[in-house]
């Protein structure tokens, strides 16, 4: 019995802290709505047992502010037990209103202040208060995102995965933006011809194992205006498998103060292969040599492993198919993340073929399976080719080989030089033409000279 009257106690102690009074939260302007004058309605309900008198309502917490301009209509003077009425708000939404939340930078209704309703109920007051609403246009988007990571490019919006990646890829990222406030404001009602100076373009992760580049802001964005940026983002060589997220955030007020902007996450998946000896660089040097004589080119070949474990037996394998030469070096032992060099001498004999010849190189794991290929390329020139050198710079040439597995030749092309001549004015085409042109001139001149002396002759 303790225990029923203890409950029935504070239901009472509830019902008497509880209001009789029922009031619905109005909200004002929606996402397309421009900055003008707007209105809507709110309900206000008597859940009491008896009428409620003498109604009045107020605005506070800052929608009392008189840039929203706030009036009511159709206010009941009292409402009967369990009666409804529907209440008529009518505002301003200021030009300086936000058309995005500015911690996640969402289209949302924000709050802008309280409304609270007041009456009487016999010699006893009652009062309900809700919140006050209000949405207006936002006019700054993303109108494009692009990545391009390696050979992989692909579009963005909310929620995208790039799938696919390695560690170690570097990307560039293009986010275009645009002001969709019209370009002109013929109904004076300062809702067109709206631009903002300044746009900040943020590009962020959680993730440790991206490295991103600050993009530069963009500067006076006119209305009906794009423009865009670009950021590189590197992944680390170090990157575990998973996904990591990339967060784009454009925002920027515009003339009138009002915060405008968009934000987008896309998921970066990272993805290691159980045996991946990543082909780093290729270095020849020299990169040029003549066949008048035997020589050597070393080339030096750099090595990563980005697979998920560590290699014992990894092996680097060189072949230059022109001049019949193959070597491979193996028992490499490779730890996960890791990375070393090898070198190979390869012997260019005497009077070996002109021209440019490809060094392909393979990395392999267990010594027998390929994981990666590139290639470089060396030019052989004829002994009576020259070739200018500058004395300060060294002969060689290296090729930073793409992470990406068992492709085409990927090495860089070194043109092989033009043969140099010398020949002398006397020899030239120009000093030929010369000579005919005066030969031409002298034997006009005799023949004037002649016509002269026939002339004078006396009759």
């Amino acid at each position: 019995m303790k225990k029923i009257a203890l409950f029935v106690l504070l239901i009472a102690l509830f019902a008497l802290g509880a209001s009789a009074m029922q009031i619905s939260s109005p909200s004002l302007g929606g996402e397309n709505q421009d900055r003008i004058k707007v209105q809507s309605t709110f309900t206000i309900t008597n859940n009491n047992s008896a009428a409620i008198s003498n109604i009045a309502i107020s605005a506070g917490g800052g929608a009392e502010n008189s840039k929203y301009a706030f009036g009511f209509t159709n206010v009941p003077a009292s409402l009967a037990a369990g009666a409804s009425a529907t209440v008529t708000i009518n505002g301003t939404i200021p030009l300086d209103h936000p058309g995005v939340d500015s911690t996640d930078l969402k289209i949302k209704a924000l709050k802008v202040g309280i409304i609270t309703v007041s009456g009487t109920i016999g010699s006893a007051s009652d009062s309900a208060s809700a919140d006050v609403m209000m949405q207006a246009v936002n006019q700054l988007a993303i109108k494009k995102a692009r990545i391009d990571c390696n050979d992989k490019s692909q579009s963005l919006t909310d929620g995208d995965r790039v799938k696919n990646l390695k560690p170690g890829y570097e990307c560039t990222l293009e986010v275009q933006v645009e002001n969709n406030f019209d370009d002109s404001d013929s109904n004076s009602l300062k809702i067109g011809d709206i631009s903002f100076s300044s746009v900040d373009v943020n590009i962020d992760s959680s993730s440790n194992d991206l490295d991103i580049d600050d993009p530069d802001s963009i500067d006076d964005l006119a209305g009906n205006d794009d423009d865009a940026v670009t950021s590189t983002i590197q992944i680390d060589e170090e990157a575990s498998d998973g996904t990591i997220s990339l967060d784009i955030r454009v925002s920027g007020r515009d003339d009138n103060g009002a915060l405008h902007g968009e934000a987008i996450t896309a998921k970066m998946e990272v993805k290691r292969l159980t045996h991946d000896v990543q082909l780093r660089r290729i270095e020849l040097s020299p990169s040029v040599v003549e066949n008048c004589d035997d020589s050597n080119v070393k080339v030096s070949v750099n090595i990563l492993n980005q697979g998920k474990r560590d290699e014992d037996i990894a092996a680097v394998e060189i072949s230059v198919p022109d001049l019949k030469f193959i070597k491979k070096i193996d028992n490499i032992q490779l730890d996960k993340d890791d990375s070393t060099s090898v070198s190979f001498d390869v012997p260019v004999p005497k009077s070996a073929k002109v021209g440019v010849m490809r060094v392909d190189v393979k990395t392999y794991f267990d010594s027998l399976a390929i994981s990666n290929s590139g290639s470089a390329d060396l030019t052989i020139l004829g002994c009576e080719e020259t070739e200018v050198v500058e004395p300060a710079k060294e002969n060689k040439t290296t090729v930073v080989v793409p992470q990406q597995t068992i492709t085409p030749s990927q090495g860089q092309s070194q043109a092989a030089p033009k043969k140099t001549t010398t020949t002398s004015f006397t020899s030239s085409k120009a000093y030929v033409a010369l000579l005919a042109v005066l030969s031409v001139l002298i034997a006009v001149a005799i023949v004037a000279l002649v016509v002269m002396i026939v002339r004078k002759k006396p009759q």
